[in-house]
């Protein structure tokens, strides 16, 4: 997961969980700069300390890099894995070993030729405890990785990666991992230039020592202002638009990107209308934002072992009883992958419809609460309280909640506030009855989402699972038939939901500032601002 400064609301693995508005204002204002050079201008709200891949696990770097370094794969706009540095690869019958042949004319900025050891390295160093990538997790589907990457193996070349020669990379994973093609697409996975970075350990903060091999490199780094420009020698350049890319930071005395792009400082942004002065705010309503989702979902989480929440009755009446469009908040969730989330053709919630697992029926939920209430004996139903972590969205949302199931069910509860710290400890050791939670995908694949809540994985704090369960999951991972996996990961979060082992009650969205004559920048499922193949019109 990753979190970051415009996107700090944006969840991450353990993070502090916030809130991303799916709040929408008015119509439009004027169109960003008109000139033979297509230049884009991105606001940011702070920017990188590093721009090495290895260790870019917050949004604001991950969006540069993505820019100035490409992958064997890169994903489209669909979400899709397609060839980036690899223009093919072969997998084994078993479907456990892959084998890559690299583009013979991809090219390092300084010109040189990309290899397959320089992936082989870059992967391995990413593995390396000593380098400390907190998204080196994501490569544990390769042999040995999660041995070498925590220390129990020393000896890397047992892992399963290995430079078969320059142009072809051969990687050996522990089991069959149908999802293992669009994880390569993820910024620990890119490769570095070898020579560069063995030979300067600063190499990734400054545009005078970094090498890339992406559609752009890096021109200038500036206190405020970092310009990227079009690669010439990329292999897709014909793909790429933008002669330039400026990021900038807002201006002193600029409240934020929000307040730059009314500005008309920036032509893309991230909307933030907190902090904003009471003229700029103004000037807000008239300001047009366009809703994009994120792979993210926001849930509450049941203690499963306290009674009356092991009710399953009691669970889908509570989760029946709250009315999600009233949150205000992201997009109503009846079920548990987001919609950002691809699956064959379409994403996965346009596939399989969340509506069809539950709906908000408070007559049902009635009937289903005193049902429970009969089968646990209680005559009322006892007093509980709801665990959010700081910040005022939680609480917002709490309160919302609350009121609905007193409302509908005459049930009382009251709202803790504890930090996040606390909040976790607590959910560790089971001392909750109810407490907000969230999830976002790892990679854009069902898989990201799913696995969580298998009863194998370690992320898995929620107390639930089931057998069953982790059969499709596991089923999923090894069917490489689009449609199958799909229909498989459909019966998994048919039967999570029908047990609603959790309440899911949104799913991220973020409100973003684009100018009418910017097509195809969009945010990736993962927050990362999607920029490359861009264009003015």
């Amino acid at each position: 997961m990753r979190g970051g400064a415009w996107l700090k609301r944006l969840i991450g693995v353990l993070l502090i969980f916030s809130l991303l508005t799916g709040l929408n204002t008015a119509s439009w204002t004027a169109a960003s700069p008109a000139g033979t050079k297509q230049v884009l201008r991105i606001g940011l709200e702070r920017f990188p300390a590093s721009l090495d891949p290895a260790i870019s696990s917050d949004v604001i770097t991950s969006t540069i890099v993505n820019g100035l370094f490409e992958g064997l794969v890169r994903l489209d706009k669909t979400g899709q894995a397609v060839p980036g540095i690899a223009k093919a690869w072969k997998i084994s019958s078993d479907g456990k070993t892959y084998t890559f042949t690299l583009r013979s004319d991809a090219k390092w900025s300084n010109k040189e030729r990309i290899t397959a050891a320089d992936f082989e390295y870059a992967w391995k160093r990413a593995l390396a405890p000593e380098t400390g990538s907190n998204s080196a997790f994501n490569m544990y589907t390769i042999s040995n990785a999660k041995d070498y990457n925590q220390g129990r193996l020393k000896d890397s070349s047992k892992v399963g990666v290995k430079a078969l020669n320059s142009n072809t990379l051969q990687v050996t994973l522990n089991e069959k991992t149908a999802y293992f093609i669009q994880s390569l697409a993820e910024n620990v996975y890119m490769p570095v230039n070898a020579g560069n970075v063995k030979a300067n350990k600063k190499w990734a903060y400054s545009a005078n020592t970094i090498i890339t091999n992406g559609p752009f490199t890096l021109q200038s780094w500036e206190k405020n202002k970092m310009t990227l420009v079009s690669n010439p020698k990329y292999h897709a350049a014909a793909d790429i638009h933008f002669s330039e890319v400026q990021f900038l930071l807002p201006k002193p005395g600029t409240a934020n990107t929000t307040a730059a792009y009314i500005n008309n400082e920036v032509d893309w942004a991230v909307a933030e209308f907190d902090m904003l002065d009471n003229s700029t705010r103004a000037k807000a309503s008239s300001i047009r934002t366009v809703e994009m989702p994120l792979g993210s979902t926001y849930y509450y989480q049941f203690n499963l072992q306290q009674a009356p929440f092991n009710n399953v009755n009691i669970r889908k009446a509570l989760a029946m009883a709250i009315d999600r469009e009233a949150l205000r908040y992201g997009s109503p969730a009846f079920g548990f992958i987001p919609p950002a989330i691809r699956s064959t053709d379409l994403n996965f919630r346009t596939a399989v419809a969340d509506t069809s697992y539950f709906k908000e029926n408070v007559k049902l939920a009635r009937e289903l609460l005193q049902k429970g209430l009969n089968e646990e004996g209680l005559n009322e139903f006892p007093s509980f309280s709801v665990i959010v972590n700081e910040g005022p969205g939680h609480y917002t949302i709490a309160e919302s909640v609350i009121n609905d199931w007193y409302n509908n069910l005459g049930i009382k509860a009251s709202l803790e506030v504890q930090s996040w710290e606390e909040l976790i400890s607590n959910k560790v050791s089971r001392n909750f009855a109810v407490v907000r939670a969230g999830w976002g995908a790892d990679y854009n694949d069902p898989a990201a989402m799913m696995e969580t809540l298998s009863s194998t994985n370690e992320n898995n704090d929620s107390g639930w699972s089931d057998p069953l369960y982790d059969s499709y999951v596991t089923q999923a991972k090894h069917t490489f038939d689009p449609k199958e996996r799909i229909k498989l990961y459909a019966k998994a979060e048919k039967l999570l939901i029908d047990q609603m082992a959790i309440i899911p009650l949104y799913y991220y969205v973020a409100d973003v500032l684009q100018k009418p004559n910017i097509h195809n920048v969009y945010l990736d499922y993962d927050g990362n601002i999607a920029f490359t193949r861009g264009y003015i019109k």
